[in-house]
């Protein structure tokens, strides 16, 4: 039965694997020609537009994945079904449920790799590919940033927003801001506020929260220090500018996002978009789960009823139709205030359901 499985899951992923690259070429190159659309504006060059379209291979990959398994799956295990090898199995008393095994087996190991992926990889590679956006712009101060070099040879950042002048070192993948100075003067540009954190988060729009605040007031004979674990800050940087340096919340790993969901939540603040974003990313490995077993129930009838254009056809409407229903759950959700958890992974527990039910019809 070992060779069973290996035999049916190097079928399965000798189908998954052209059908990513196949797809990874395409959408690599639609994102490539928007992204040359930007070439020569400061210093962005071409070898910057490849490097932040091959940034966003991981996420891509991670976006296609239950449509791969679905139309891998119909090509590498449609080869067996055309040679009949299925139906023999099937003659030799391999159920429908032992079929089913090596294609789960890949699936939670495909699964995984998804989640690597989320925690690990993706919030690095969108947040360099950001940082080499936003560097253009700013080596050009076309975001009025100003980057100097510090006595200690590291980088730091000015700017000047809503009549404070800030100060920080450097931005990190979680989407904040490390050693923050933040300086207020009054309308005779004279300094009355200097505060001071060692790390400035992006809670939602431009609200942020900062953390281990020490609050200096200037008076005219003595200045007064004030410490606080956390203090709720607006307009730290302006639109333009969190654009340029962040990252969308939708690259966070899903430990992150959790945990700024909980910083909302304890701030008394809407985070509703940021539950659909967390959601959202736990739908795949369901989706991936359903359209892999959703493959066999194509393969099991009779092979000479459908040809294979037909089957292939039939899976990229199957997955084209979850895709957009994924993407629509996600912003009624929002929209309608329905429950999140359910709203989301409804679609992708649905086709589970179908698939399984068609499997035992088929067997």
């Amino acid at each position: 039965m070992n060779i069973l499985n290996r035999y049916i899951g190097s079928s399965f992923l000798g189908g998954c694997i052209p059908v990513i690259l196949m797809l990874l070429s395409l959408f690599s190159f639609l994102a490539l020609s928007e992204e040359l659309e930007d070439v020569g504006k400061g210093s962005y060059e071409l070898v910057d537009a490849l490097l932040v379209v091959a940034c966003g291979l991981p996420a891509l990959a991670v976006n296609l994945l239950p449509v791969t398994v679905l139309l891998g799956g119909l090509l590498g295990l449609g080869a067996l079904a055309n040679n009949l090898e299925l139906t023999a199995m099937r003659a030799a008393a391999v159920s429908t449920a032992r079929i089913c095994v090596p294609i789960i087996q890949l699936s939670l190991a495909i699964i995984g790799v998804v989640l690597l992926l989320q925690s690990l990889v993706i919030p690095k590679t969108e947040f360099f590919a950001t940082q080499l956006r936003g560097k253009t712009l700013i080596e050009e101060n076309l975001a009025d940033f100003e980057n100097e070099t510090a006595n200690d040879g590291s980088e730091e950042f000015w700017t000047r927003n809503a009549g404070q002048f800030i100060r920080f070192d450097k931005v990190m993948p979680d989407r904040s801001l490390a050693g923050v100075e933040i300086y207020q003067f009054d309308e005779q540009a004279v300094l009355q506020k200097i505060l001071q954190t060692p790390r400035a988060e992006l809670l939602q729009d431009n609200t942020w929260l900062l953390h281990q605040v020490r609050e200096t007031t200037l008076h005219e004979q003595h200045a007064q220090t004030e410490l606080q674990d956390t203090l709720l800050w607006q307009a730290l940087l302006s639109e333009d500018q969190t654009r340029t340096l962040m990252t969308s919340a939708s690259s966070l790993s899903p430990a992150d996002l959790w945990r700024s969901i909980r910083r909302l939540e304890e701030n008394n603040m809407n985070a509703e978009s940021q539950r659909v974003i967390f959601w959202t990313q736990m739908s795949i490995p369901v989706g991936i789960l359903a359209m892999a077993l959703m493959a066999l129930p194509f393969l099991l009838g009779s092979v000479r009823s459908v040809s294979v254009g037909q089957r292939i056809a039939m899976g990229g409407i199957i997955g084209i139709s979850y895709y957009l229903i994924q993407q629509i759950s996600g912003h009624l959700a929002g929209i309608m205030h329905w429950n999140v958890v359910l709203t989301v992974l409804s679609p992708g527990l649905l086709l589970l359901v179908i698939a399984i039910v068609l499997l035992k019809r088929s067997n």
